[in-house]
């Protein structure tokens, strides 16, 4: 036989051989496999009902979370809207509150301001009726003060009336006097002469008388008219210097009476000065009350004014502080009512309704293994006998032994 023959022959048996140890282990792996693939069916179609189940506990827990956290949202939200309504009411009610504490405190201002301006114009008629009834008492202490200055002037005028009248009786009794003892001077002189002159001639009568003759006669006649004479000389000379002192006297009288004249008329002119004075120093009295009154009823206008004008602006102040009412509660722009969270939908988890159909069991693959082992290595046998070309045996070549 042919060595290529027999190789396929060997191969062949060998081939068949391997063949079904082959087919062996392939049947054996794949009966193994189909216990695996069975049991692992079972193992997933366990874990897929576990799997669904925990998922549906996952689903159910979500739904509770969900609800729980809906009800608290829903709840939050409702709290929140009830606390703003609550601190709407309270905003409103501090609102309104305060605007009627303003108004009542705008309303007090507005008459402590009324009161305080009665007030203050009746201090200020007081104060005008004190003023006018001053300026009248001052007018009425003016008139009777120039009342009493005039009349004091017109005393001192009678005054000076009754002393002029007084010093010219003086003067004219002064006069009187002065002329009567100028009479009587005149008249004892011309007695004192008469007598002297009687003297004188009864002396010379009695020089005659004694009968004395001659020089001696002579002598006693002359130094009897001698002292006739002398005597009568002395008469007459006291005469003339008595008229003469009596008209120093009468000129002196005369000048003390003008001097006293023109002293009264002085002072007839000074009353008369004082009295213009007077009368100038009330009618100036009278324009100063006058203008005093113009001025007080003036400036009594003028701080009517200005309390009017601190009225005003105190009443504008408390204008100016009054707050600006409150809307009415159904104008309040309205606090939106909390929506309610949407249910969120979730679905129940997938559950396998049919068990799914078991892994195929394992295939027979030792059936016909035999038989197409066979029929390979017979193939092969044949593919190797047309194959074979005997060859010339090459000596150069080692033959292997048989």
């Amino acid at each position: 036989m042919a060595w290529p023959v027999i190789g396929a022959v060997v191969g062949a048996g060998l081939s068949i051989w391997g063949s079904t140890q082959q087919a062996n282990a392939q049947q054996s792996a794949a009966n193994d496999q189909a216990d695996a693939a069975k049991k692992q069916w079972k193992w997933n179609w366990e874990e897929t009902k576990r799997r669904e189940a925990y998922a549906q506990y996952e689903v159910d827990i979500a739904r509770i979370n969900n609800e729980t956290v809906a009800n608290f949202t829903d709840q939050m939200a409702l709290d929140k809207y009830n606390r703003e309504l609550y601190i709407k009411d309270f905003n409103y009610k501090n609102e309104v509150n305060a605007f009627n504490k303003s108004e009542q405190q705008y309303a007090q201002q507005v008459d402590y301001n009324a009161i305080a301006a009665t007030l203050a114009r009746d201090e200020q008629a007081l104060w005008l009726d004190e003023q006018l009834q001053q300026a009248g008492f001052d007018r009425e202490g003016l008139i009777l003060d120039t009342d009493k200055k005039l009349e004091d002037i017109g005393f001192d005028y009678k005054e000076i009336a009754n002393i002029l009248g007084e010093q010219r009786d003086v003067f004219a009794s002064q006069r009187q006097t002065i002329n009567l003892q100028q009479q009587q001077a005149r008249a004892k002189a011309s007695f004192d002469i008469q007598t002297n002159q009687i003297k004188g001639m009864q002396d010379e009568g009695k020089a005659k008388a004694m009968g004395q003759a001659g020089r001696t006669a002579r002598k006693n006649r002359q130094a009897a008219l001698a002292t006739a004479g002398l005597t009568q000389a002395a008469l007459v000379d006291s005469i003339t210097r008595a008229d003469s002192a009596f008209n120093l006297q009468r000129l002196q009288n005369t000048q003390k009476y003008g001097y006293q004249r023109l002293s009264a008329d002085l002072k007839e002119d000074r009353l008369g000065a004082l009295a213009e004075f007077t009368q100038a120093t009330s009618e100036l009295g009278h324009r100063k009350i006058g203008a005093s009154m113009t001025s007080a009823v003036k400036k009594n206008q003028a701080n009517l004014l200005r309390i009017e004008h601190d009225q005003y602006g105190a009443d504008m102040s408390a204008e100016n502080r009054r707050l600006t009412p409150p809307p009415a509660y159904e104008d309040l722009p309205p606090i939106p009512a909390p929506y309610k969270t949407p249910e969120v939908i979730i679905p129940d988890a997938y559950k396998t309704k049919k068990k799914p159909p078991g892994p195929v069991g394992a295939p027979n693959l030792t059936a016909g293994v035999g038989l197409m082992a066979a029929g390979q290595a017979m193939a092969g046998i044949a593919s190797a006998a047309a194959a074979y070309t005997p060859e010339v045996p090459n000596t150069n070549k080692r033959i292997p032994p048989k």
